[in-house]
């Protein structure tokens, strides 16, 4: 009789339903562990990438506007007493006169008084009726005036038509209109020429010496060596309570997106003011201005009170105190452009002094955009430099 090979049976038999359901429980623990390590990797990942934009987006505003600030009053060789306006200079306004009044005023800020207030540009008809409407204005934002030439040079090329520059030395200066035509940096290199530039006044180093005093002239000044010509630049910081602005102009209206952007009013060709967008995800922009005023009296060796010191901050100085800035404190608020999930923002943020709180009625669950408060002090060089007394 022949005997069964049970061991080589049981084999053949496979695994059991009890086996079979035991794999599968542990590789759906295994594949479940799996899933959610790959979704917490992910999250965590979006999430740093989020930290890294809200840093990267603050910062580098911050800096734009440091870097701005610290040329603000620079007009090449030409220096502007630090003399009141009759009334401050409208940032919108673009005519040659307008630019002129403008020159002692590199710096004007208007505050907004409260986190629900609009800051108050009536006097300014341009701005308020195109470009800074009460809809193109984030409540509790403040806004920012910067007037500076460019650092470099206009040499060796046309200039850009009906791009604003200025043409200074020491003593006196034009404000001219550019004329791609010209093609050359002479007496022609604009299309409007002041009497002051032809009657040959606006050299490096005026009055241009007579014949009999030429050795007093440097070798590399001649005759027709005009002064220096810049591009004139007229910045207006503000935020918008959008990022893309569907009307006339670029300005927000209702049913565009909701992303606070850092924006700032540039002059251009025309000449004329347009919107451009600088910084995502910027909520509130406040400034604190730094007054020298003390002593009152002009000093004869720098032409202006004061003494290059920093005496006392305003948020909103006044017209006579806007020649006297010298320091500028810039704090802006940054947050990230999505929400966290899981996550929301109880905090209750100190801007410049302005408290500000996401959720102030605490009504609904507070949102879940990441905040951070980002702040610096900028020392103005062109402005309190010349007010240090030697």
């Amino acid at each position: 009789m022949m005997k069964t090979n049970y061991r080589y049976d049981i084999h053949r038999n496979g695994m059991s339903l009890v086996e079979l359901m035991v794999a599968l429980a542990i590789g759906s623990f295994l594949m479940l562990g799996l899933v959610s390590t790959f979704r917490n990797s992910s999250e965590a990942q979006r999430e740093l990438e989020k930290s890294n934009q809200l840093i990267e987006n603050g910062r580098y505003a911050l800096d734009l506007i440091f870097q701005d600030l610290r040329l603000a009053g620079y007009y090449g060789f030409y220096y502007s007493a630090s003399t009141a306006p009759s009334a401050l200079p409208d940032p919108c306004a673009t005519s040659a006169a307008s630019l002129e009044a403008a020159l002692n005023v590199p710096v004007q800020g208007y505050a907004a008084a409260n986190i629900s207030t609009i800051a108050d540009i009536s006097h300014t008809n341009t701005c308020e009726t195109a470009l800074l409407t009460n809809a193109n204005l984030k409540p509790g934002s403040d806004i920012l005036v910067i007037r500076r030439l460019d650092t470099a040079v206009l040499q060796g090329a046309a200039p850009v038509a009906n791009e604003v520059y200025l043409q200074a030395n020491v003593n006196t200066f034009a404000i001219q209109v550019g004329n791609s035509s010209a093609g050359t940096i002479d007496a022609n290199v604009v299309s409007s020429k002041t009497a002051d530039n032809q009657n040959q006044s606006l050299y490096k180093y005026p009055p241009a010496p007579t014949p009999a005093s030429q050795g007093d002239v440097p070798e590399d000044v001649g005759y027709d060596d005009w002064a220096d010509i810049r591009k004139f630049h007229v910045h207006v910081y503000f935020v918008a309570p959008c990022r893309y602005g569907s009307g006339t102009n670029g300005v927000c209206q209702n049913g565009d997106d909701d992303v606070p952007t850092l924006k700032r009013l540039e002059l251009g060709p025309g000449p004329a003011m347009s919107i451009m967008p600088i910084v995502d995800g910027i909520e509130f922009l406040k400034f604190r201005y730094g007054i020298d005023d003390t002593p009152s009296a002009v000093n004869l060796a720098t032409g202006a009170p004061g003494d290059g010191i920093t005496d006392g901050y305003v948020t909103a100085p006044t017209l006579a105190q806007t020649p006297n800035i010298t320091t500028v404190s810039a704090t802006l608020l940054a947050r990230t452009l999505d929400e966290s999930r899981g996550y929301e923002d109880a905090k209750v943020y100190d801007i410049a002094g302005m408290a500000y709180d996401p959720d102030p009625t605490d009504s609904v669950a507070d949102d879940a955009y990441k905040r951070h408060v980002y702040t610096t002090v900028i020392h103005l060089m062109n402005v309190a430099g010349r007010r240090e007394i030697p």
